[in-house]
Order: structure tokens, then C-alpha cells, then sequence
């Protein structure tokens, strides 16, 4: 195999070992990941070690004429992420777009500079960060701290992305000059770095957005990123194209074009790539993938993530306002068997709401608390006898439509079929989905949680928040008061012993109640030519193509 393969099974080893660490721990606080940039075992308030930014011209290649070729699985929905809710389909593009103050580091599950030069702490709710003064956007302007302030004061007025820019405290981020901005947030936030990571958090130029038509405007043509490569053309439902930012801060981006198709059927964007047609193929499904195990022609990225997909139950109506319910369907499940068949195995399971790989997860085991996420029959026969509804029900199920989701509502169908339970299957194109999830307009439904800032997952259990401003959820209306305090102290809680405490109360409540089926924990699969190096997980879990290239 060729020095790709060796990279991503080091890649490999590394997300396992992180996968396998303790389990109460914070994630080491870096640069891009949603925690501290303090060690872990240190105080987040103190000032960070200064990093040095990347340097232009590493030498790891010689620039391209060549262009890079990308299978999508679906066509965006924006193309500026202040436009827009945040969903994966947007993320290859967006990558590529755009720039965030600090960039993920797959490897080590921290946080690297980008647009940021240096960072610190000032106290536990402001950081001050220098920025890189060689920065400007595909239109010619220069990117400055006004512009930080431009992008985190749009983000959270527009109200789309509130999952993210929700956090800042407005009235105290300030611009202390061209190149010098301070980020202050309204509590205490471990991940705060992390966040700043994420692809939705990327940074825009004001300049740039008032001289070329507004916000709107840059959701169909950006020019207001400052990404290694520039946008050529959209064609709507087809293809995206894309040409190298010769002016890019970072150093000449390897290809000279990049065209993104979009080709919704996973193993079509597979044979494309065995054909010649396409360069990397995302999302491919299993059994393509299993096919091309052990071909030197190509590259397999199987990566843990910690992502976390389920069955998120509506509590403010019935029948999953009866707990019971609920308990029943989550123990009629074979979430060996489904993770199997409708995966190929490429994921791993979990006894909780978070996935294994979280730093908060803490084992039934470990905990001492009860889990009925898993396979018994004759207990989920038990909680049905004991719920309002004995002789069984019915409910719509509704998800995303893609063939995952798919395979896993027809297997979830045919085993509730056994306790009386019907099940209506509703596939949804995504954008409809989330009008039906932000409008609390279901029974239940399948979605896949993708942040790996267990704070953040608690949103879903928060009966405090509604169904939009989650876009879903599990309006869990019967949750203890006592679990809306664990949940705030959790939040904020900085010390490893006291969070690990925190999570194991909130673990033990929420699978008591069970307001969710945790399906799987996804990993994130990718096919490529053999040749091409430098494709990242982002911190979602989304493959950034951004860095792609050829050695030598």
C-alpha cells in the first residue's frame, strides 16, 4: 500500500486510543477541538503557550494543473454557513471556502493556529486572539478582528446556527486593534476552542459581503471566504467548481480546480471512482467499501468518531409521553444485528446517550446505573405490559432519507412488529425533515448527532429548549428538576473528577427515562485514490478535503 495507508492506520490508532481513554477525562484542551487550550490537568483560565502559525511553502509538494474530482452525496443548501442551518451536505464545499480562526487536528484531537496566530486565556470567559495580518478574502480585502466580530454578531442575530454562536457574549467580544480580538462567551465553556474549530464557525469579510451584493448573495456566490480555493460556478443538483486562491495566505493549494459532483446514490459515487471518473468518493455505502478492502489502487478512511445517531422520541405527546413506551421500544431493538446489516459494521455501539468515544461517557458498568439500550426481548414485553398501551401502537418515524437510514428504519419496523408496535416509515429529503423536527411535527425520529461537546448533546434532553431552537430533539417534558442542575453544573464544570461525577448522574437519569434510542456511533468513511494524501476528519466528523494532494 502506498504512505496514505500507513498515515490514516496511524490516524486509526490514534482516534482508538482516544476512543479508549478514560472515560471521565476532558479531551486535551488544543486549538481546535470543542475544549480548554490549557492541558487538561491544568487551569483554562491561565494564558496559553504561544503556537506558531504553518508557514507558506513546506515543501511537501509542487502545485498541480491537475483537478480534483469529489462524489458528493447531496447538493448543498448554501453556500455562505451564515445563510444556512448547518448540515453535512454543505461542509466539502464550505471546507474549502472558507477559513476558521483555528483549524482541527484529527490527529491528536486538538487545535492547530489558522487564522489565529496565538491565543490566552485573559480569564475563564474571555480569549484574546492574534490573527494572521497576510489574510484577505477571494474578492482582494483584508480580513481583521472587525471582521471576528462581524461573523460571530451575524451568526448568532440570524438565529440559524444557535447551537454555535448562542455562546458569545456580544457586549464584551471587542476588536483591541486591526489584528487583536477578544472572544468572550457567556459562561464558562470547556470547548470553547473546540467550537471555534468547526466548519460553521468559519470567518467572513465584511468588506467583501457589503461590495458584492450582501449576506444573501454569498449564499449563491462567496466571495467573502478566505479559503485556499475560490468559487467558479454552481450548478444547482449537478456539480460545484471550484479554482485555487493563488493568493492564499497558507501557501499555493495543490490543485489548480477542484469540481465537487453531486451524486446521491452511494455506490454510483463508488464506481465512479472505480472508473476513473472521480478522484474520492464520499459516504460511500458498505458494501462498496468491502469490496475494495485490500485493492492498492485505493484508500479506505475508517475513522471512529463522536458522532452519535438515535431514535429521539417525542415526550410532549403520545405515545411517548408514557415512559414505559419508550422503554419498550428501546429493548426490542437489535442493535447488534442493525448496526450490521444497515452498516456493514463500519460504527460502534453504545450503552448510552453518548457515544463510547466521548470524553464524558461513562459505562453502565463504571456507573452503576441501569441501561435499557440493548437487545431484551422479554423485557421490552414487560415494559410494554406496564405501559399505557399494552396490546401495542402505532407511530410515524420519520428520517432523513438515505440508504443507512433506511436499512435501519426497515429493520426497526420489522422488530417492533413483534411487540404489536406499528411503525410508519417517513423519509424526508433533509430540508424538510428539519421543518418537521423544528416544528415539533413528529412522533419520533432518526437523526445523527454530530458534536462532540457533551454539553451540547444535552440540548436534545434540555425540556428548557424548544423544538426549534434544537431543530428536533426529544421534548423530554417528564425529565427530573434534578437533571436540569446536573445538566448546568455539567456545562461549566472544568475539573475531571467533578465532570466525570456530573455525566455519570445525567447517564444514569437520561437511560432511566429513556427519551432516546442510541443506534449507533457512526464512523466516517472515505474512499480515494491511493495517491492522494491530506484528507482530515473535521471535528464533526465530515472529511475535509481542503488540504488534498500528491507528494512529490
Amino acid at each position: 500500500m502506498k504512505k496514505t495507508v500507513a498515515i490514516l492506520l496511524a490516524l486509526i490508532m490514534v482516534m482508538s486510543l482516544a476512543a479508549c481513554g478514560s472515560s471521565g477525562s476532558t479531551p486535551s484542551p488544543a486549538p481546535d477541538s470543542p475544549s480548554t487550550q490549557a492541558p487538561a490537568d491544568s487551569n483554562p483560565s491561565a494564558p496559553s503557550e504561544n503556537v506558531a502559525a504553518p508557514e507558506k511553502g513546506d515543501g511537501v509538494y509542487t502545485p498541480s494543473d491537475e483537478t480534483l474530482v469529489v462524489a458528493h452525496k447531496g447538493n448543498p443548501t448554501g453556500l455562505c454557513f451564515l445563510t444556512v442551518s448547518a448540515v453535512s451536505v454543505n461542509n466539502p464545499t464550505l471546507c474549502t471556502l472558507y477559513d476558521r480562526l483555528l483549524a482541527y487536528n484529527d490527529e491528536t484531537n486538538s487545535v492547530d493556529p489558522m487564522l489565529a496566530t496565538e491565543w490566552e486565556y485573559i480569564d475563564d470567559t474571555h480569549v484574546r486572539f492574534k490573527l494572521r495580518d497576510d489574510v484577505y478574502s477571494h474578492s482582494g480585502h483584508q480580513f481583521t478582528a472587525e471582521d471576528v466580530i462581524y461573523t460571530v454578531t451575524t451568526g448568532q442575530e440570524s438565529g440559524l446556527l444557535g447551537n454555535y454562536y448562542s455562546m458569545f457574549n456580544l457586549a464584551e467580544c471587542k476588536a483591541e486593534d486591526d489584528f487583536t480580538v477578544v472572544l468572550a462567551t457567556n459562561d464558562v465553556d470547556p470547548y470553547f476552542l473546540y467550537t471555534l474549530s468547526n466548519v460553521p464557525l468559519a470567518m467572513l469579510v465584511k468588506e467583501t459581503v457589503d461590495a458584492d451584493g450582501g449576506l444573501e448573495a454569498q449564499g449563491l456566490h462567496p466571495t467573502a471566504g478566505t479559503g485556499p480555493y475560490k468559487f467558479v460556478e454552481w450548478s444547482d443538483g449537478s456539480y460545484i467548481k471550484l479554482e485555487r486562491n493563488e493568493d492564499y495566505w497558507g501557501g499555493t493549494p495543490y490543485y489548480k480546480n477542484v469540481e465537487i459532483r453531486i451524486i446521491t446514490d452511494a455506490s454510483a459515487r463508488v464506481m465512479n471512482l472505480e472508473s476513473g471518473d472521480v478522484d474520492i468518493a464520499l459516504d460511500p455505502d458498505a458494501t462498496s467499501v468491502s469490496i475494495l478492502e485490500g485493492n492498492d489502487a485505493y484508500s479506505i478512511i475508517n475513522l471512529p468518531t463522536s458522532n452519535i445517531s438515535g431514535i429521539y422520541f417525542n415526550c410532549t405527546k403520545e405515545p411517548f409521553n408514557d415512559v414505559n413506551a419508550r422503554r419498550a421500544v428501546c429493548l426490542a431493538l437489535n442493535y447488534e444485528a442493525n448496526l450490521a446489516i444497515a452498516t456493514g459494521s463500519f460504527g460502534e455501539l453504545s450503552d448510552s446517550f453518548l457515544p463510547k468515544a466521548s470524553s464524558a461517557y461513562v459505562s453502565p458498568e463504571e456507573g452503576g446505573y441501569e441501561s435499557y439500550f440493548h437487545f431484551d426481548l422479554e423485557a421490552a414485553k414487560a415494559a410494554l405490559a406496564e405501559s399505557a398501551y399494552p396490546d401495542g401502537f402505532s407511530f410515524e418515524l420519520i428520517y432523513a432519507e438515505n440508504p443507512t437510514w433506511n436499512a435501519f428504519a426497515e429493520m426497526i419496523q420489522n422488530q417492533l412488529s413483534e411487540l404489536g408496535i406499528t411503525v410508519k416509515l417517513v423519509p424526508l429529503a433533509s430540508t424538510v425533515f428539519y421543518d418537521y423536527t423544528s416544528s415539533g411535527n413528529f412522533d419520533a425520529h432518526m437523526v445523527n448527532s454530530a458534536n462532540p461537546d457533551p454539553a451540547v448533546q444535552l440540548r436534545y434532553f434540555d425540556k428548557r429548549i424548544d423544538f426549534t431552537t434544537m431543530r428536533g430533539g426529544s421534548g423530554f417534558v417528564d425529565a427530573p428538576d434534578e437533571l436540569l442542575e446536573l445538566m448546568d453544573n455539567a456545562k461549566v464544570a472544568l475539573d475531571d473528577g467533578e465532570s466525570r461525577e456530573l455525566y455519570t448522574q445525567i447517564q444514569a437519569i437520561i437511560n432511566e427515562y429513556c427519551p432516546v434510542a442510541p443506534l449507533y456511533s457512526p464512523n466516517k468513511v472515505c474512499v480515494s485514490d491511493s495517491d492522494i494524501l491530506g484528507l482530515k476528519l473535521t471535528e464533526f466528523g465530515d472529511i475535509d478535503i481542503a488540504g488534498a494532494y500528491k507528494a512529490g
